[in-house]
């Protein structure tokens, strides 16, 4: 995996390295490639919260927020306005949608790390 701060790319083969360059929660944000350049993953930090954009040659997603406990993992709505209505994308008391905190973030991370796939651990909505 490559992590790109300002336009430089530095490769990524574990957790440790990669918690490394997240450390310093670049205020432009991270962005993971995978190996193939096929998928990428977005990270922004604003704080105590942060946000992701998920994308492929198919899909332009935006985290909605973490997965409510009993909800299956992996859910994606097409439009933000079906988020609200829908039972399983409930937010957290005083959360604000499209935000996450740095904790889910970097589990996010990690799990692309691992998997090369779109992260589980939150649900996302297509960007309009």
């Amino acid at each position: 995996m490559q992590a790109w701060i300002d336009s430089i790319a530095t490769p990524v083969a574990d957790v440790a390295e990669l918690d490394a360059i997240l450390a310093s929660e670049p205020p432009k944000g991270v962005t993971l490639v995978s190996d193939d350049g096929r998928r990428t993953l977005h990270v922004n930090f604003y704080g105590g919260r942060s946000g992701l954009y998920w994308e492929t040659e198919a899909d332009l997603l935006l985290a909605w927020g973490p997965v409510p406990p009993g909800a299956p993992a992996g859910q994606v709505v097409d439009d933000a306005e079906y988020a609200y209505d829908n039972p399983w994308f409930a937010l957290p008391d005083d959360a604000e949608p499209f935000e996450i905190t740095a904790t889910q973030a970097r589990r996010a991370t990690h799990e692309f790390l691992h998997t090369g796939g779109r992260p589980t651990n939150v649900q996302w909505v297509v960007k309009p």
